[in-house]
């Protein structure tokens, strides 16, 4: 397909196959610098597009997600509809799909801030974090941990309950030792 110099095709009864999906978006299409784009994404040439639905698809995130990830990046014209074909026909997804998760409970909403508040340790970048959050207004705390110790874990615990009140109920997954351990539980008890 060649475009004349002065851009789309002006005779719209003789175009090429190739230029007849893209004629409706002659204001998004652009050229910067060698590159072809629609809005601030790439146009893919049909070549380079199985390549990139499998890019779009590592993971196996799912439709949403993987939709998600081309409408940052990429575009075609059918797109939408080659993403949900990959991820219909992939096995890995599909035993994902008929994973049924547990149904959400919610809990009701309290009536004061600081009531009710969660908390869990999370790793980021080699470092270990202690994550709380206020269930009434969910307000969240963040601290970074010298130990994961239910000494140190405990220790801000304290200062974040200072700042904010302590809570009537704190909730945790258990999943971390220093979360369960007989020196938090006590803790717990105390507070």
């Amino acid at each position: 397909m060649t475009l004349a110099l002065g851009g789309w095709p002006s005779d719209k009864t003789h175009q090429d196959e190739l230029v007849r999906p893209y004629l409706g978006l002659r204001g998004e299409i652009t050229v910067v610098d060698g590159l072809l784009l629609k809005g601030d994404r790439h146009v893919i040439t049909p070549i380079l597009r199985t390549q990139i639905l499998e890019k779009l698809h590592e993971g196996h995130l799912g439709i949403a997600k993987c939709r998600e990830r081309a409408k940052s990046s990429v575009w075609w014209h059918s797109l939408s509809s080659q993403i949900e074909d990959v991820v219909n026909s992939c096995h890995i997804c599909a035993e994902a799909r008929n994973d049924s998760a547990e149904p959400l409970i919610p809990t009701p909403l309290p009536t004061r801030p600081w009531q009710r508040a969660s908390t869990d340790l999370f790793h980021f970048k080699g470092k270990t974090y202690l994550f709380v959050v206020d269930y009434f207004s969910r307000f969240v705390e963040i601290a970074k941990l010298s130990s994961t110790s239910s000494e140190d874990v405990i220790v801000h615990l304290k200062s974040i309950f200072s700042r904010h009140g302590i809570p009537d109920v704190l909730i945790s997954d258990n999943d971390h030792s220093s979360l369960k351990s007989e020196v938090f539980v006590r803790f717990a008890k105390e507070f």
